[in-house]
This record gives C-alpha cells, structure tokens and sequence, in this order.
C-alpha cells in the first residue's frame, strides 16, 4: 500500500511540474496560436506585489482568465524573473492581436 501511495505521489507531482511553462521565449508565440486555434484565450499576468497584464492594457486582460508568469512570487532568481516577463509580454502581444482584430 505504501508503494501505490508512493506511486500515486510521484505521478502527481510529475503532472505538476510538467504543466508548467518552459519560459522558452521561442515558444511563446507557439503558445499563443495554439490557444488561439483551441479557442483558450488567456493573459499572462506577472508582478509580486502588483500583478499586471504584461504589455496589455489591464481592461482588456481583465475580461480573459489569468495565467500565472510569476505572480506574488519572491525570489532571487531575476534571470527566471526575466525570462517570464518576456515570455509573457511575447504571448500576450500575439494573443491581443488576436482578440483586436476578432472584436
């Protein structure tokens, strides 16, 4: 029974890691147009303190579901930091010209 519980643990915590982002920034783009063809528009939001839409005005993103590009996290890691902002405004800027043009 331990080892099924241990099992069940490790699979989970798999899923979880897997679901996260790469912060690959030539992926985001590839992203967006996926979730532009499955028809999951999102903003990617980012900031510790005062979490924004990055590169999209906030009453625009505020109609969409939020997506997490480092959200009320502190950490020293500004590279990773970085990373997400840009991966962020890259995705959004894509997914804004989307939502511009359909409406």
């Amino acid at each position: 029974m331990k080892i099924l519980y241990f099992l069940v643990l490790a699979v989970a915590a798999g899923l979880c890691i897997a679901a996260d982002p790469t912060w690959n920034l030539a992926d985001a783009v590839k992203e967006a147009e996926q979730d532009i063809r499955s028809g999951h528009i999102k903003f990617y939001w980012s900031g510790s303190i005062a979490s924004m839409p990055v590169g999209v005005p906030i009453e625009v993103a505020k109609k969409y579901p939020q997506a997490n590009a480092g959200i009320g996290c502190v950490t020293n890691d500004i590279p990773l930091r970085e990373r997400q902002e840009e991966y962020a405004r890259r995705y959004n800027e894509k997914m804004f010209a989307y939502v511009s043009q359909k409406h």
